[in-house]
């Protein structure tokens, strides 16, 4: 069943320590704060490339299943639920970096990621500064 909701993610499998990467040395909140945000963009853009790739009668399987794992019957769900138990299934089933190995890849080479961000870290690293304020 995995086979079918396999995203084609470009992380690494090396887990080994690596020298300092670009951006490794500054231990500023704010940059923190962008990695994560841009952490959670490609999260976000990897299940997304999954989700829609998949057939629509593979969604409503998956959406079947996870009202039923909430005891929520399929018919009481409107669209915007539909997506969350689908998406909620797909974050469990996405093989996905751990924050730290993916921030160790992506400053080692950047440029590998940045084509996979959508942009949606902009705006939460914008939205985490205000906050700081």
């Amino acid at each position: 069943m995995a086979s079918d909701l396999e995203p084609r993610i470009a992380v690494s499998s090396e887990t080994e320590h690596r020298g300092a990467g670009r951006g490794a040395d500054s231990g500023s909140e704010s940059d923190e704060g962008v990695l994560r945000a841009k952490y959670a963009d490609y999260c976000s853009a990897q299940i997304t490339e999954v989700f829609l790739s998949l057939a629509d009668e593979r969604i409503y399987e998956i959406v079947e299943e996870e009202a039923r794992k909430q005891e929520i019957g399929p018919g009481e769900l409107g669209f915007k639920a539909m997506v969350r138990l689908a998406t909620k299934r797909l974050r469990e089933s996405v093989p996905l970096p751990d924050f730290e190995t993916w921030r160790s890849d992506y400053e080692t080479a950047p440029e590998q990621y940045e084509k996979y961000l959508m942009g949606l870290w902009r705006q939460r690293s914008e939205e985490d500064a205000r906050e700081a304020d």
